[in-house]
């Protein structure tokens, strides 16, 4: 067909200004960016979340050592995160170095083209270039994005990933022999490694496998899952080999930092279904998509107020994605997918983490739905319906939004991005410091998240086990060569449920080196020989039993409520012993010193006080 001179100046017209609002567009994103970047960056290490075992394990991939748990002394291979964002850290490391603020920086990175891909990925799905501007705009000041972009945690990467896999997607011709098709093969690829980094990027494989089935293209529905699968296998079957994956253990656990509450029940499926629901929908989403939405306060229980905002987004939500004039399955579908995963997660693993890769694309929809609605009021009630000028008005008037909008977040970043650590932290660093300079370098640590400890003291660390049984926690230090013990107030409820009680209970088998107060942490040297061994009544020793000094002399013999109380004999270190009875933990009446053949060396008589 023959276009007439009219169209094909109109034509040129709008691929003129298409390319005029590139022009301005992306300066803008690119230019905020690095200034908003600069701002926010933070040098410390992130407390939060698992950031530095993908530090220690990319380390370990650097250096040669495969995938391990260099931070313990049995540097066992590594099951519990995927190798997707190690890999990552150790490609970053071989091009540059292991400095930990180069590696952050390799997120902002990751970030930036997120931004670029989601830019693209909705220019492809709209037709225009206002909404990905708007959208990136807003997604480029989002706290929770600039947080994880400034963390050595594998959202943004994965986040990234995934929008190149949508974006190929977007891409592939599904006309084209699929043997012709390279870009599929590519799509198959990173579409295994996106998993790879996250065991989510499967909501992704879902969602791509439910559009070629609607689609009826069955060769590469097949090929689709056969690559996949083949790509993945090497991962599954390490897993199972080294004992399974532990999230899916976690999974089947009621609580998975209270193991000794068992396993979960078909009921405790449905309740976790409805908390998780209830909670993503009044608090994640919000908090994670808007700014000015607080921090959830998560022992409060959801107020009325939660439940409107969340169910107003979550509408426009719903209304931006009914709009959708192409690709809605894909989006639609990888959203259902993405949501029917983390649904079934323990309600305890709440946070903007797990939701965080969704929002951009949440956001997108909410920013749909919002200009869809503006549209349709405008045509409806003012009888106005040009939609190119409604949108470069929207633009106008975010671009007028953005500073009051992003600010108060940014600044808040950029003041911690030079405070030091809480004190709490502080103190515990500053132990791990004194480690490192004062103790061997075969010496083991125990402590609650021992990889941070690892990073600052550069000594083998272990954890303690989630066990109420004091003995049964002593016998694990035992086990796991435990030299020190570092007793924290990080605010974990398991130091002082789990590790507390065994160090009171066998307070003498712990000698204090450093002591720092408020809050109190303490060093403590592990001495499993020294201290009391026996029998206890109401936490106090009581019975039979043995306790041995530090100078080498053990008593053997009665106690009750906590002293000698009875029938004892005291060995001294050159061999020689005495028998006698001990009342409040004194020798009373007769005492009979032998040597270590037996033969009575002499007798003495003590008379009671």
């Amino acid at each position: 067909m023959v276009k007439s001179k009219g169209e094909s100046s109109q034509n040129k017209v709008g691929w003129t200004s298409s390319k005029l609002f590139l022009l301005l567009y992306i300066p803008i994103l690119l230019i905020g960016f690095f200034s908003i970047y600069n701002k926010v960056f933070d040098e410390k290490i992130n407390l939060g979340g698992d950031n530095v075992g993908y530090y220690i394990l990319g380390n370990s991939i650097a250096s040669g050592q495969g995938y391990k748990n260099i931070h313990t002394m049995e540097k066992l291979p590594h099951n519990h995160f995927p190798p997707g964002y190690p890999v990552i850290i150790a490609g970053a490391i071989k091009l540059g170095n292991n400095d930990i603020r180069y590696i952050k920086k390799v997120n902002g990175f990751f970030f930036l083209m997120s931004l670029l891909f989601l830019f693209l990925v909705i220019y492809r799905i709209t037709g225009n270039l206002h909404l990905p501007f708007l959208t990136c705009l807003y997604l480029l000041v989002n706290y929770n994005l600039l947080d994880y972009s400034v963390t050595m945690m594998s959202e943004i990467p994965f986040l990234f990933f995934t929008l190149l896999s949508l974006w190929i997607f977007m891409k592939t011709d599904f006309d084209k022999p699929i043997l012709k098709n390279w870009l599929f093969f590519i799509l198959i690829i990173i579409l295994a490694f996106t998993y790879h980094i996250r065991s989510t990027g499967l909501a992704l494989l879902v969602a791509m496998l439910a559009v070629l089935t609607v689609r009826k293209r069955w060769w590469y529905f097949v090929t689709l899952f056969s690559g996949f699968v083949a790509l993945g296998l090497p991962w599954f079957f390490r897993t199972q080999k080294l004992g399974g994956n532990p999230y899916i253990h976690q999974l089947f656990q009621k609580n998975p930092y209270r193991p000794e509450l068992g396993g979960i029940e078909l009921s405790d499926w449905f309740s976790r279904f409805w908390i998780n629901l209830e909670r993503y929908i009044t608090r994640e989403i919000p908090y994670g998509s808007f700014n000015f939405v607080s921090y959830p306060e998560y022992k409060q229980p959801i107020g009325i107020g939660e439940w409107i905002i969340g169910l107003v987004i979550l509408a426009l939500i719903v209304f931006g994605a009914l709009k959708l004039r192409k690709y809605s399955r894909i989006i639609v579908f990888y959203t259902i997918a993405y949501f029917g995963i983390i649904l079934l997660w323990p309600e305890v693993w709440k946070g903007i983490r797990f939701i965080l890769p969704l929002i951009p694309l949440l956001f997108f929809l909410f920013i749909n739905g919002l200009v869809e609605l503006v549209i349709l009021i405008s045509s409806r009630y003012f009888k106005y319906s040009n939609r190119k000028i409604i949108y470069v008005v929207l633009v106008v008037l975010g671009l007028m939004a953005i500073y009051s909008y992003g600010n108060a977040r940014i600044q808040k970043m950029n003041i911690r991005s030079k405070s030091y650590y809480p004190t709490a932290y502080g103190y515990y660093f500053k132990l791990a410091r004194w480690v490192k300079e004062n103790t061997a370098d075969t010496a083991i640590v125990c402590c609650r998240k021992g990889q941070m400890f690892y990073i600052f003291s550069h000594r083998h660390v272990t954890g303690f086990k989630n066990t109420l049984d004091r003995e049964e926690q002593i016998e694990y230090l035992k086990e796991k060569s435990v030299d020190y013990v570092i007793l924290d107030k990080l605010g974990y409820a398991s130091t002082e449920r789990y590790l507390y009680p065994a160090i009171e209970r066998y307070r003498d088998k712990f000698k204090q080196l450093k002591h720092l107060k408020d809050p109190h942490t303490f060093l403590l040297q592990f001495r499993p020989d020294l201290g009391y061994f026996g029998a206890f009544k109401n936490n106090e020793r009581h019975g039979m039993g043995t306790f041995v000094w530090e100078d080498g002399k053990k008593f053997v013999g009665e106690f009750k409520d906590g002293k000698r109380q009875g029938e004892g004999i005291l060995y001294y270190p050159n061999g020689t012993y005495l028998e006698g009875t001990w009342i409040d933990d004194a020798l009373t009446g007769e005492g009979y010193f032998r040597n270590e053949d037996g033969k009575l060396l002499k007798t003495i008589r003590i008379k009671p006080e």
